[in-house]
């Protein structure tokens, strides 16, 4: 192939050798033709082709004259032009030229024609002079009608008539936007139709080979579908437009000129040509796969011609014309390059490529130096393009013909390996030991070597195939399985590594390690799938003697381990039970000595209840884990108001932090939800585990509970922080197992069981959470637990610590503690201090009033107070200043602030003024009570307060007299009648014979159980509720709720236990069913007020005091919430803050006021169930 390339590059370049020596003569200037300045025709002339000397030219730039200004300036104004054919490459000047013919002799021939060799020339105008007058005038052009010139012929001409022995005078004006040369020849006939002749023979060589080439090289593009061919024949389409558009060659056979023919879009039919030349370059040499950094390169050259395109439309015409020749030579010079050095380094086929852009830049660089005046017009230099791009495309054509053979000799040499390949595959698949084969998409065997058909149990691949089985069902034995494989090929492709049981063909138990993976088509189809099938049958059988060896020794470690774990449990235990349980003895028996005085009465009682409920947590914690061991412990999910939740882990929690010298705190990570879902006694009880263990490990500092919501994931998370003794990472590693605890030092010296994280972790776990824990040896311990909180698209969110305590569901009964002492409230408002001493007046304690910070620093300074209740917002001096100027008086009294402002910040400013604590309006009874129990002394006397009723019977079946009388004392407290009984038998008997509406049901009595009497009560049609009355054990439980029993009330029995199953169960009565509202009397004087303070806010807004409409905007908001307008209290709220911004937007406040103006309107008018509404809003 290389030899025959050689050979025909060879004869292109001897062909081209010959082109350029016949075309010789045609470049050697010829002897002028006038060497007295005018051109001499004798009989012997038949052609004049070099006019050297004898054209005089003058430049009309303005394109101002015309012939009669011509003839009439004097001759030496036009310039005699020497040396070739004149050229002015690219001009918009006008240029008239004059040449003089003098005939000689009477044979000379009349009849001459004049040829421009400018096809493309915008306008020649031809004027005759005789004798100093113009005797005949012609017009020829690039627009004009075939029929209107003198001869068809692409070139203008015109015929000249010639008087013997005359001299004539030719003057020609001509004006073109193309490059400006004046290629001048006068013909006779005869030799004017000789020339158009070899003219012709020659263009139409040139075009036919290249529309033949062109129709060749269409055919491979549609048959080969190469893009390196597709943009050939693009390319060759471009440059066989272009050159009929330059030479104007053919144009005359139709009857009119089409579009794309105009010269006006030759710069674009350049510009296309290299476009896909460029494209073709890139294709064809594969630069973009094998050589990047000559990609680089053409890809910036492509980039440039898109870009000249585009400027193109914005150009002149002859600027755009310029940059093309000059960029084509560039592009030339750059492909030759590019070319060169694919050829060098990796790709034979560019040779080519090479040797064709040398000979196209031969021909177009030829070509740019005539139209820019650099050489001489001729028939050499007419043609180098054509000639030069002929010889281009040969080698084009025969550099895709080595690609396209190359392609093929790759191909055959991939066919070759690929052939040896198979040979090779096959033969080690025949070989394989492992089991390999081919499945179709509905599970049969294509293919299958000789040990695939071992491992299933036939003599060859041929019988498996002709058995041909379905694939899955033999070599996976297990249904589940089996689908899981399917629904993993069906989303993934393939599996990996399965371990299946199968059955052989003669139904022999056996195991296989199996992989699938599915083989796809070009479009992505499956086709089939591959497997292997590996013998696991040994190494199944080895794992299940290991796994067995392995459990058998975990079972006696577990074993050893729970055997010492529930040895030390029993010793822990033993220590736990007896320390309660002596101190209940002890001082029961003390009890008994009747020379004890009342306080030594009362104090031996709280020991023993706080013994008993010390033993009562001991035993709860063993229950919960025997339900956990069970998995019978279950979650009662139900809606739980968070501030409620917090409020008990709140009371429960800081008496006994204080105890100890440990300040507790929640700390809420806002917003929080308001209501979650959940069950609250378990959730609780995390906490208080948490809690408790944060408290028992901690001798100093703080114990915080911060909680936060993740609202996207629908999790509440509370983290329980302490600075207490921390972990070892030792005992983090066991910290949630049973019995455990961090060693026997700690047992002994912090008590527990062991098991309340144990339980912790569990609980969380059915609360859709998990409990993590990090520690610090020596620094403390950090417990997070996340519980779900059920869907919170409509629950509200709580935005700050205000909107919290605002929220917080009122308790049905808040007891009022016994206290003794002098209590100092400083409040301006009159409802305020009226509420204060409404509340105070139920503990019994003494209550003085002062209304300004000014008053009660005067009145704390005099005399002695156990408490002082400052109100922070007071006029004269406000209760941050009063308490300041007290401190530093050096009263130390304890100062509680009353203020509606509980932000951080706010609450820090009080604290740092030397207020103890703070009191939110409006204010919530308990909190109250709690702070005041806090500084004041509480008498021994029982709580005051009103206990809610109930009406109806309860039997009670109870054979334990002590146990019987507790329940009937704690029933009659709820005006309920008691029924006692202590038998079963008995208790059936009541119950069916008289009106009871509740029965508490024992499980041991004599002569019938609980189990039994319950079970003959359903049976006997009796419907009423039935509450198993246990101890508390499981067993017990589970029986009597198997018997019919409605619920379970332990042992000992709670208050707020027992109080909640009469709530469930029983009405209450009518004297006690509505709750005394002790605030009916202050709620008119409240509403009393609110005009005035309405009016006064007009005012205040009027005249800009912001100071004055925050005042009593911050009135408003401290008591309109504890009269029963809560939405009030909130509006005041966001007015005030409007009221703090620096400075005070007066558009935004103006919206808040009237909004707040609305509130009181409609208070003041008294709206039906105006309060109830806005309770009701304000908790939604």
């Amino acid at each position: 192939m290389q030899q025959r390339f050689s050979e025909t590059l060879n004869r292109v370049l001897v062909a081209l050798l010959m082109l350029v020596v016949v075309s010789l003569p045609s470049l050697v200037q010829a002897k002028s033709a006038c060497p007295a300045g005018s051109v001499v025709l004798d009989s012997t002339t038949s052609s004049v082709r070099n006019l050297d000397g004898c054209i005089w030219y003058l430049e009309d730039a303005g394109h101002e004259l015309v012939i009669d200004d011509i003839l009439a300036m004097p001759k030496e104004q036009f310039s005699l032009h020497r040396g070739g054919v004149l050229n002015f490459g690219y001009t918009d000047s006008a240029y008239w030229t004059r040449f003089d013919l003098t005939t000689r002799g009477s044979q000379v021939a009349s009849n001459w024609i004049l040829e421009l060799a400018l096809p493309l020339v915008d306008e020649v105008w031809l004027y005759v002079v005789r004798d100093g007058r113009v005797v005949e005038q012609r017009r020829a052009g690039y627009l004009d009608n075939w029929d209107d010139r003198d001869l068809a012929v692409p070139n203008p001409t015109f015929r000249l008539q010639l008087v013997p022995d005359a001299t004539t005078t030719v003057y020609l004006r001509t004006t073109t936007t193309n490059t400006f040369r004046l290629p001048v020849t006068l013909w006779h006939p005869d030799s004017y139709i000789e020339k158009v002749s070899i003219d012709e023979a020659v263009r139409g060589v040139l075009l036919g080979a290249i529309l033949a080439i062109l129709a060749y090289n269409l055919f491979v593009a549609v048959s080969v579908r190469e893009r390196s061919n597709i943009y050939y024949v693009l390319y060759l389409i471009c440059a066989a437009v272009f050159i009929a558009t330059e030479q104007v060659h053919g144009v005359q056979l139709l009857d009119n000129r089409p579009p794309i023919l105009d010269k006006a879009y030759l710069h674009f039919q350049i510009i296309l040509t290299w476009f896909f030349g460029l494209l073709m370059a890139r294709s064809l040499l594969e630069t973009q796969q094998r050589s990047p950094d000559l990609d680089q390169v053409i890809r910036l050259c492509l980039y440039s011609v898109a870009a000249t395109f585009v400027l193109s439309f914005f150009m002149p015409y002859s600027v755009a014309m310029e940059w093309i020749v000059v960029g084509s030579i560039l592009l030339s010079l750059i492909l030759i390059v590019v070319s060169y050095l694919s050829w060098r380094y990796y790709n034979p086929a560019a040779r080519s490529y090479f040797f064709a852009w040398t000979m196209a830049l031969i021909g177009f660089g030829i070509y740019a130096l005539t139209v820019m005046g650099y050489l001489p017009l001729n028939t050499f230099t007419t043609y180098a393009p054509q000639f030069g791009l002929v010889a281009q495309i040969i080698l084009f054509s025969f550099a895709l013909a080595d690609r396209i053979k190359q392609v093929q000799g790759e191909a055959l040499a991939w066919n070759q390996r690929a052939l040896a390949n198979l040979q090779r595959y096959q033969s080690l698949f025949d070989n394989a030991i492992e089991g390999v084969f081919q499945m179709s998409p509905d599970r049969r065997f294509v293919t299958a070597n000789p040990a695939m058909a071992e491992l299933l149990g036939y003599s060859s691949s041929r019988e498996l195939l002709q058995d041909n089985p379905d694939v899955l069902e033999t070599c996976i034995a297990d249904d589940r399985l089996r689908r899981l494989v399917v629904e993993q090929l069906e989303v993934r492709g393939m599996v990996k590594g399965i371990e299946a049981r199968y059955f052989t063909r003669s139904g022999v138990e056996r195991w296989a390690t199996i992989s699938l993976h599915t083989a796809y088509d070009l479009d992505g189809e499956p086709l089939h799938l591959e497997g292997t099938c590996i013998d696991a049958t040994e190494s199944h059988q080895r794992q299940r003697i290991e796994r067995e060896r392995e459990q058998e020794r975990l079972e006696k470690e577990l074993a050893r381990h729970s055997a010492q774990a529930k040895s030390q449990f029993l010793a822990n235990m033993s220590h736990e039970i007896r320390t309660p349980l002596a101190a209940i003895i002890g001082y029961g028996e003390t009890l008994l000595d009747p020379d004890l005085d009342e306080r030594e009465k009362r104090s031996s009682a709280e020991t023993v209840v706080r013994s008993g409920r010390h033993l009562l947590e001991l035993v709860n914690d063993i229950l919960d884990h025997s339900k956990i061991d069970a998995n019978k412990l279950d979650v009662d999910v139900v809606p739980v108001m968070l501030p409620d939740l917090l409020d008990e882990i709140r009371a429960f929690f800081e008496p006994r932090a204080r105890e100890k010298g440990l300040e507790f705190t929640i700390i809420c990570d806002f917003p929080l939800p308001e209501q979650i879902l959940t069950d609250p006694t378990r959730f609780r009880q995390i906490i208080i585990n948490l809690c408790g263990n944060a408290l028992k490990f901690t001798e100093k500092g703080t114990i915080s509970l911060i909680l936060r919501c993740d609202r996207e994931a629908e999790t509440l998370c509370a983290r329980v922080v302490d600075t207490g003794i921390g972990m070892k990472p030792e005992q983090l590693e066991r910290l949630f197992d049973p019995f455990a605890q961090g060693s026997t030092a700690i047992s002994r010296q912090y008590g527990g069981t062991g098991l309340g994280l144990s339980i912790s972790r569990r609980l969380a776990e059915l609360l859709g959470g998990s409990i993590r824990v990090s520690s610090t040896y020596g620094e403390g311990s950090e417990f997070d637990v996340c519980i779900r909180t059920g869907d919170l698209a409509d629950v509200h969110f709580l935005r700050d610590a205000s909107e919290l305590n605002q929220r917080r569901r009122g308790i049905a009964t808040v007891l009022a503690p016994r206290l003794k002492g002098r209590i100092l409230c400083a409040e301006d408002n009159d409802v305020n201090r009226r509420l204060v001493s409404m509340l105070v007046d139920r503990t019994g304690a003494e209550l003085v009033h002062v209304s300004n910070g000014a008053e009660a620093l005067e009145l704390a300074s005099r005399e002695r107070f156990d408490l002082i209740l400052m109100d922070i917002q007071m006029p004269v001096m406000n209760g941050r200043d009063a308490t300041q100027a007290l401190r530093e008086a050096g009263v130390n009294t304890p100062i509680i602030a009353l203020t509606a402002n509980v932000m951080t910040e706010d609450i820090a400013e009080y604290r740092l003024a030397g207020c103890n604590e703070h009191l939110a309006k409006p204010i919530d009874k308990q909190r109250f009570y709690e702070v005041l129990a806090r500084y004041l002394t509480v008498c021994p006397e029982d709580y005051q307060g009103d206990t809610r009723q109930y009406s109806g019977k309860v039997l009670v079946a109870e054979d334990n007299d002590d146990n019987r009388l507790l329940v009937e004392r704690m029933l009659r407290r709820f005006g309920v009648e008691p029924v006692p009984v202590a038998s079963g038998d008995l208790a059936v008997r009541l119950a069916l014979a008289d009106t009871v509406h509740l029965v508490l049901m024992d499980r041991h009595m004599p002569e019938m159980d609980g189990v039994a009497a319950t079970r003959l009560l359903r049976q006997a049609g009796f419907r009423r509720p039935i509450i198993a009355f246990t101890a508390g054990d499981q067993t017990e439980n589970d029986a009597l709720l198997a018997a019919g029993c409605d619920g379970v009330l332990n042992k000992p029995i709670d208050q707020s236990h027992l109080q909640a199953i009469l709530e469930r169960y029983l009405v209450a009565s009518p004297a006690s069913a509505v709750t005394s509202d002790d605030l009916a009397h202050l709620v008119p004087r409240f509403l009393g007020g609110l005009e005035g303070r309405r009016e006064r806010m007009r005012l205040a807004f009027r005249a800009r005091d912001a100071s004055a409409l925050q005042m009593e905007s911050h009135q408003i908001k401290g008591t309109a919430g504890a009269m029963g307008y809560p939405l009030m209290t909130r509006q005041a709220t966001s007015l005030e803050n409007r009221l703090r911004e620096n400075p005070p937007d007066w558009a935004r406040i103006g919206k808040e006021l009237r909004t707040l103006d609305e509130m009181i309107e409609r208070a003041l008018q008294g709206a039906p169930d105006e309060r109830e509404t806005t309770q009701e809003q304000a908790n939604d």
